[in-house]
């Protein structure tokens, strides 16, 4: 979930007009993603805009999403993938533009919803993409520079900040804005069950820099926001800004429960048989709650200045990263059962 800028929708259209020759005429936020985003529409149709944050985590967007556009041109252009999104360059030819100092990037709009809720029925149809994308990925490096995030590392980079804002929130000021302490009558009670869920994570850690594995292109994130079905009923698979060169586990933790009964599917997709790593697999599933966790904190603490904006997180916190900690020894058994 993401609050809507500061912005004046009269600006954003001018951009769109002068920048890309669009002639919108109205725009409708939505607030689903973690980016600011827009519905655009005019004479010519609809289009996708995201509005990226004037803010740290706003320059890393952006960094990653001039990464992204040529990774979505690869996808489809190579045969990997046709349903990605289609990136709308400028009409100089730029991947971005600019709205009073906020990074903008235009795409073609799919006409459908994302699964949200529907994801997990889903999965039968997700996993042999999934492993098309995996299988795809010799051409896939053919065709681009870079992807949007480096290499696996198997690091913990949020771990030092994260605990840096635990002490923090511990000893927190009287005069904090509301926002910040409401975070922390939120996270502190949980403050134990946190750090037990970070030694968890060290020791998947330990376990997967011990053993080396090939590495794919993972699109690392298609949960349930991120997958679309079109009004054709096909699946859309959108967002790639965190694809990165990793382990398949990366994508197939989320699969969870489902994962031993949609493989087949998979590995059709992929064209090979897998073994896949009960570590590695815990140590994606361990360290996106604690990613989650971190970057919503993050946020609240060190980007947000307007109360909407800690109202967006505090209820992701609230509604999903807080329930994903309660379940975390429930999934990793799920998952260590589905690979046997």
């Amino acid at each position: 979930m993401s609050a809507e800028p500061p912005l004046d929708h009269a600006a954003i259209l001018s951009v769109l007009r002068s920048a890309y020759g669009l002639a919108a005429d109205t725009l409708t936020f939505i607030p689903d993603g973690t980016a600011p985003a827009y519905r655009a529409e005019g004479p010519e149709g609809r289009s996708f805009v995201k509005v990226l944050p004037r803010t740290p985590s706003g320059q890393v967007m952006a960094g990653r999403v001039a990464a992204e556009v040529p990774l979505l041109r690869a996808l489809w252009e190579g045969g990997v993938l046709a349903r990605v999104p289609r990136p709308v360059p400028t009409l100089a030819g730029a991947d971005l533009a600019d709205v009073e100092g906020h990074p903008l990037v235009v795409s073609g709009w799919i006409e459908g919803g994302a699964l949200g809720e529907g994801w997990e029925a889903a999965l039968g149809d997700l996993a042999p993409l999934l492993g098309r994308l995996h299988a795809g990925t010799a051409g896939v490096l053919g065709r681009v520079d870079r992807l949007p995030v480096s290499p696996e590392d198997f690091d913990l980079p949020f771990e030092r900040g994260f605990l840096e804002d635990l002490r923090f929130l511990r000893a927190l000021p009287r005069d904090a804005r509301p926002g910040v302490h409401a975070l922390r009558d939120l996270l502190l009670p949980r403050e134990d069950e946190v750090r037990r869920l970070l030694e968890r994570a060290r020791s998947f850690q330990q376990a997967a820099q011990s053993r080396p594995r090939p590495l794919v292109v993972c699109h690392t994130d298609a949960h349930g926001g991120n997958v679309m079905r079109d009004v054709a009923e096909r699946l859309w698979i959108i967002d790639w800004e965190t694809a990165r060169l990793a382990p398949p586990e990366h994508d197939l933790w989320m699969l969870g429960g489902r994962l031993a009964e949609v493989l087949p599917a998979y590995e059709e997709g992929a064209g090979r048989q897998v073994a896949l790593d009960p570590d590695l697999l815990g140590f994606y599933l361990c360290r996106r709650v604690l990613e989650d966790l971190a970057a919503d904190v993050d946020w609240v603490l060190h980007e947000n200045t307007r109360a909407e904006e800690d109202a967006a997180n505090l209820a992701v916190v609230e509604r999903y990263v807080l329930p994903s900690l309660s379940r975390v020894g429930d999934d990793l058994d799920g998952l260590r059962q589905a690979v046997g």
